[in-house]
């Protein structure tokens, strides 16, 4: 009954606060500031993406747990559809990889590369764990395995069969 009582106006009536920091946009922008990138280019960064945090979180992951620098980071994470795997695939194979180490310029260009980052870090990081090649073959191994198989063995690739197309036929 006091909730009746007491006189509400319209406008306080229904006050919904959202915290500052949880504007996707102003979040990307520190983290990616945060990351080592320039103002200026964390702002077009920022605003160009449909998914801000995902290119920062990216981005900064990337430069806080590997040897690159928060630029070149965001350049691969704003090139790629999964931000986030491509994170996560460069920072396992920097971190877990048993074989000699890549660049890790090589490391995030193959991640990039990749259509299915994690899975692609999975290819390499088992690989290592079994094989004793430096990463930046198994790198490229698991980019292309037809092109890689006979680096590995010995043996030539297998060329993929030739399918001859008729020309068609003319028109009368």
């Amino acid at each position: 009954m006091l909730a009746t009582a007491l006189p509400i106006s319209p406008a306080s009536a229904i006050t919904i606060r959202i915290p500052r920091s949880r504007n996707p946009y102003r979040v990307c922008a520190l983290e990616l500031i945060e990351a080592g990138v320039g103002a200026e280019t964390a702002a077009a960064a920022c605003a160009d993406a449909l998914r801000p945090r995902d290119i920062s979180k990216c981005a900064l992951q990337i430069n806080r747990k590997t040897n690159i620098s928060g630029v070149e980071a965001l350049s691969s994470c704003r090139r790629v559809r999964r931000p986030a795997e491509l994170a996560t695939c460069v920072v396992n194979i920097n971190g877990k990889s048993r074989t000699q180490p890549a660049a890790p310029l090589v490391v995030l260009d193959g991640c990039r590369r990749s259509l299915l980052p994690q899975q692609f870090s999975e290819c390499v990081v088992g690989l290592s764990g079994r094989l004793d090649f430096p990463t930046d073959r198994l790198i490229a191994t698991c980019l292309d395995p037809r092109d890689s198989v006979s680096q590995l063995d010995g043996r030539p690739a297998p060329t993929p069969p030739v399918e001859l197309i008729p020309p068609p036929s003319p028109l009368n």
